[in-house]
């Protein structure tokens, strides 16, 4: 309901005017119904301006709860935002401390030396890892005490201070005893023992890490900070023990490192001492060696004489030159001709060795047929194979093998290997020669199907004066010379010789000889 208000003055002053001139009743009752129209209106009107400030109100409450909720809202974004921030800063920080553990831990790693792997550690990578302070501290193993390894933004007052205190603290057990760190964060949470500490190192707050090796606490690390502002994280806990490990390890490999090199030092000057025993050992046998072939030389010599002379009289006494001899005589002197025989091989046997180890005998090498020396041989066997009934076969090619070699002696070796062959192979067994033809050595192979040689004796069967201890052996006597100057012969032609063997299946004999020229004429053996 809306009037227009000079609308109203108006008419309410025409009202005035009628009451005052006429003043009668009517125009009194016009007037007052007049009246009560302008009062109606003016109650109306004072409603609607009431209902408008009630509109406005709430409204205004409204406005006012949307700029609580409003102030909330920015509170907790800067709340958040300051979170974000620290989180941020502490993020920062740890990726900043992992490059910087990064870079410690291959300067740590770049020595095995003890002393020179704690100067790696500078002032400007544990500022790097946010701590103004660090003191490295180690136990020695053979006094157990403790002694900084290292000190790091300490003023030389402040470290002599610490010396002549001689740190420790009750509270350390906890880290060499549990392997706990210890932080604190100011003076307000430190126990009095932990203040003396913040005093000693002049700083706000620090924390302590154990130093594990092999398992053990052998020492710990202690950072702080002065600027009460500069507070140690958790974060920064966990790389401390990082750094911990790290140099756990680096010393763990150092002391490794020392006790190696320490073993290498005394294990050269043992073989030092035990080259210069065996050389000293080695110029005594050579020596002894020496001996040993002049005096089988010479005992050999000495007794090729005598034996002539016995052999000589028992030929003329069987002979019957000087006398008659019966049945039983004649019997004994044909053992003793056999057995001077026997010996007479066997002296050569030894004089052909003693020669061949002092470099004495001589060798004639020439470019010759293999094939001719094997067959010649094997004609000189088969009347013994055809008595025993034993197979002596011959594997070669139709074309000549020739090699460099002195002819006589290769013909006593296959003379040795071949009747070696024979003592050993039983009746209705074979013998097999085979030549393999090669570029460089042609390798000669002696094979039987005898009773076989064990493995134990397989490796003593070039040795002087071994005989196998088998069945064979003790019927028929021999010297146990014959295959130890095989291998000297062998080996004098520049060849090898082995042998393979399995028990009651036969044995092999294989050696090689050059095909190439031997340079010296004369051959030896140093």
């Amino acid at each position: 309901m809306k009037i227009n208000i000079w609308l109203i003055l108006i008419i309410g002053a025409v009202v005035l005017s009628v009451v005052v001139i006429v003043d009668n009743m009517v125009a009194k009752l016009m007037g007052g119904f007049i009246l009560l129209v302008l009062l109606a209106y003016l109650a109306e009107l004072t409603r609607e301006k009431s209902e408008q400030i009630g509109k406005m109100q709430r409204a205004l409450d409204k406005l006012r709860n949307a700029y609580n909720e409003l102030d909330d809202q920015a509170k907790i974004i800067i709340r958040t935002d300051l979170e974000l921030n620290r989180t941020q800063e502490e993020l920062d920080k740890k990726v900043n401390g992992l490059y910087t553990l990064h870079e410690l831990g291959k300067l740590i790693n770049s020595t095995l030396d003890a002393e020179k792997l704690f100067a790696q550690i500078t002032e400007p990578l544990i500022l790097k890892l946010g701590f103004e302070k660090a003191m490295i501290v180690l136990t020695d193993r053979d006094k157990d005490v403790t002694a900084a390894k290292a000190a790091i933004g300490f003023k030389p007052d402040e470290l002599e201070n610490i010396r002549n205190k001689k740190i420790s603290g009750e509270f350390l057990k906890t880290v060499f005893h549990m392997g706990s760190s210890i932080w604190v964060k100011n003076f307000e949470s430190a126990t009095q023992e932990q203040v003396e500490w913040l005093n000693l190192f002049h700083v706000n707050s620090f924390v302590v890490v154990p130093m594990v090796i092999k398992e053990k606490v052998e020492g710990y690390i202690f950072v702080g900070n002065s600027n009460p502002y500069n507070t140690i994280s958790e974060g920064d806990i966990d790389s401390l023990f990082v750094l911990s490990n790290q140099l756990g390890v680096a010393i763990e490999n150092a002391r490794l490192y020392e006790e190696l090199k320490h073993s290498h030092d005394i294990l050269e000057v043992r073989v030092k001492e035990r080259t210069k025993e065996l050389a000293e050992a080695n110029i005594q046998l050579v020596k002894l060696n020496k001996m040993k072939s002049d005096f089988v030389s010479a005992v050999s010599h000495e007794l090729r004489t005598p034996l002539t002379s016995i052999k000589g009289y028992a030929s003329i006494l069987s002979a019957g030159r000087l006398g008659d001899v019966t049945n039983v005589q004649k019997e004994k002197l044909t053992k003793i001709n056999v057995h001077s025989d026997e010996l007479i091989k066997l002296v050569n046997d030894l004089l052909d060795i003693a020669r061949i180890e002092s470099g004495k005998i001589g060798m004639k090498i020439k470019h010759s047929s293999l094939t001719e020396i094997v067959e010649s041989i094997a004609d000189l066997f088969f009347p013994q194979t055809d008595e025993r009934k034993i197979k002596l076969e011959l594997d070669t090619p139709k074309e000549p093998v020739m090699v460099w070699m002195d002819s006589s002696q290769i013909s006593r070796v296959f003379i040795n290997l071949i009747g070696n062959a024979l003592k050993f192979t039983p009746e209705k067994g074979k013998i097999t020669i085979k030549v393999i033809p090669g570029s460089d050595f042609i390798n000669i192979e002696v094979a039987d199907t005898g009773i076989g040689i064990t493995p134990e004796d397989v490796n003593r069967i070039f040795d002087e004066f071994f005989r196998v201890d088998n069945v064979i052996n003790v019927e028929k006597k021999g010297t146990g010379l014959g295959l130890s100057l095989v291998k000297k012969i062998v080996e004098a032609h520049k060849g090898r010789i082995w042998v393979t063997s399995e028990v009651g299946k036969g044995t092999a004999f294989h050696f090689t000889l050059s095909t190439q020229q031997i340079e010296d004429s004369n051959v030896t053996v140093a």
